[in-house]
């Protein structure tokens, strides 16, 4: 894919690259430069898409926060946004494999090699990480975030589908995501015209996005995810999970969590029931106290992506963890 052309792109420079192959197939990981000049290494901020794990791209602009875009330019960072595998051809085991992948190649010296080669040269500052991700990619943020608490700095989820085993994944709904009605003879058929174990990273069609939506809404996004996942700890699966471990920990900076008080994808109580738990957890361990907060405003899933930096109550959300990222 192609770079696209989009006002939420202006000031980067953009570097398209493979960071793993499955076979012949090779999944992109885009990497946006602020054209800024800049001395010394930069600050990273990841940031992962959505799409229910069964759509998306990592520069399908109608997702993309603006804020991001913002926040890099401001503070000259790199943003890096990686595609991975999706559903129903994966497995959730395939999913966070390549997330590990990633995490992985963000040291390589293939990645040093790119930016030095650069038409301006730049170097990360992989002390300075700040993970962010929508929905789907809210889930794969935090998974990120819990596995390497001691390597981010901060994070961010934005109406992150954290509880894929909850009822509103697992059973039919009344009310369909954004009040759109699929028929369910529309998921069987995308279902079972699937190749199970070819591998799909990026797609962006209507058609997924009316799979996507009517998987949520009959029950089958938690099917696909659980497929072959008896190897997969659940605390991987599940950041509901995480937080029993006894190495549970979070950044330094902590994670903001937002979500749309009207969101019909993803239930603000799934969300809440995380965040009350998570610093329950951190309270009675460390005596740490507000390390998981929650902002919720008036809208729909997807509500922030117009939002911009300087907004009062974006700062007011994320002050504390871009202090802390970029000390």
């Amino acid at each position: 894919m192609a770079a696209p052309s989009d006002l939420k792109l202006n000031g980067f420079d953009i570097i398209q690259t493979n960071y793993k192959h499955v076979g012949d197939h090779g999944i992109r990981a885009d990497i946006l430069i602020p054209q800024t000049e800049y001395a010394g290494s930069r600050p990273l901020i990841v940031r992962v898409h959505g799409g229910g794990l069964i759509m998306g791209d990592s520069l399908y602009m109608d997702w993309w926060p603006q804020w991001v875009s913002d926040l890099a330019l401001q503070k000259n960072a790199i943003i890096i946004s990686p595609n991975y595998r999706l559903l129903p051809e994966a497995t959730s085991a395939d999913i966070y494999a390549d997330l590990d992948d990633f995490w992985t190649w963000l040291r390589s010296p293939a990645l040093d090699s790119l930016l030095a080669n650069h038409t301006k040269p730049t170097k990360l500052d992989l002390d300075r990480i700040f993970v962010t991700g929508e929905s789907a990619g809210g889930l794969i943020s935090l998974y990120l975030t819990l596995a390497h608490p001691e390597e981010i700095r901060a994070a961010s989820a934005a109406y992150p589908g954290l509880a894929l085993d909850a009822d509103a994944f697992t059973k039919e709904r009344e009310s369909p995501p954004f009040g759109a009605h699929v028929p369910i003879s529309v998921v069987e058929e995308n279902f079972k015209s699937a190749v199970l174990g070819t591998s799909k990273s990026s797609i962006t069609s209507l058609e997924s996005l009316t799979f996507m939506l009517g998987a949520i809404q009959h029950g089958y996004l938690a099917k696909f995810y659980q497929r072959d996942a008896e190897g997969v700890a659940p605390e991987v699966l599940y950041p509901m999970a995480r937080l029993e471990q006894p190495d549970f920990k979070i950044p330094r900076g902590g994670i903001v969590v937002l979500h749309g008080r009207q969101d019909s994808v993803v239930p603000l109580g799934d969300v809440e029931k995380f965040v009350e738990r998570a610093n329950e957890v951190l309270k009675a361990r460390s005596g740490e106290e507000g390390g998981v907060t929650l902002t919720v405003r008036e809208g729909e899933h997807g509500f922030d992506g117009p939002a911009r930096l300087e907004e009062e109550w974006l700062q007011d959300a994320m002050g504390k963890a871009i202090s802390v990222w970029l000390e």
